[in-house]
């Protein structure tokens, strides 16, 4: 696979830090189109589910371009340690660049290497474009069903 560009040059994919939050909640606020106010306490509890370095970003000359949050929780129904993509994100212009599936893939390179056999997402059933994207990264459909009901 080749390395994914950016405009300012070569994409770096690393684990994420405290420093990187307000570059993901940038992203996050441009790719969901709103101005919502998000504030710093809750997001690495709520979002990124306790340790940031569970988390990946893509950096194109130190500006945060995309990132994964990732969790790593226990199971359980499977009664050992599985890992969760909660969000993934990436800015308009450099998405279809390959940036998605090199996070995606060196997040799963990390929970591998914290003995992780397991990871998961939840993708709504209608969005046929990243079904068909976690498919071609090996994801397929798991044994767990969501329920909803309307209050």
């Amino acid at each position: 696979m080749s390395d994914a560009t950016g405009p300012r040059g070569a994409i770096n994919i690393r684990a994420m830090s405290e420093e990187d939050l307000e570059g993901v909640l940038y992203i996050e606020r441009e790719a969901r189109g709103s101005n919502r106010a998000a504030t710093y306490a809750p997001v690495p509890d709520s979002c990124i589910g306790g340790e940031v370095d569970n988390s990946i970003v893509a950096e194109d000359d130190g500006r945060i371009v995309g990132f994964v949050l990732g969790r790593i929780v226990r199971s359980p129904v499977e009664l050992s340690d599985v890992a969760w993509i909660e969000l993934i994100g990436i800015l308009p212009e450099y998405q279809r660049r390959g940036i998605g599936r090199r996070m995606v893939e060196a997040w799963k390179d990390r929970c591998s290497q914290k003995g992780i056999k397991k990871v998961h997402i939840m993708i709504n059933w209608r969005d046929w474009w990243m079904l068909s994207f976690f498919e071609s990264l090996g994801f397929s459909r798991g044994d767990l069903v969501d329920f909803q009901a309307e209050l």
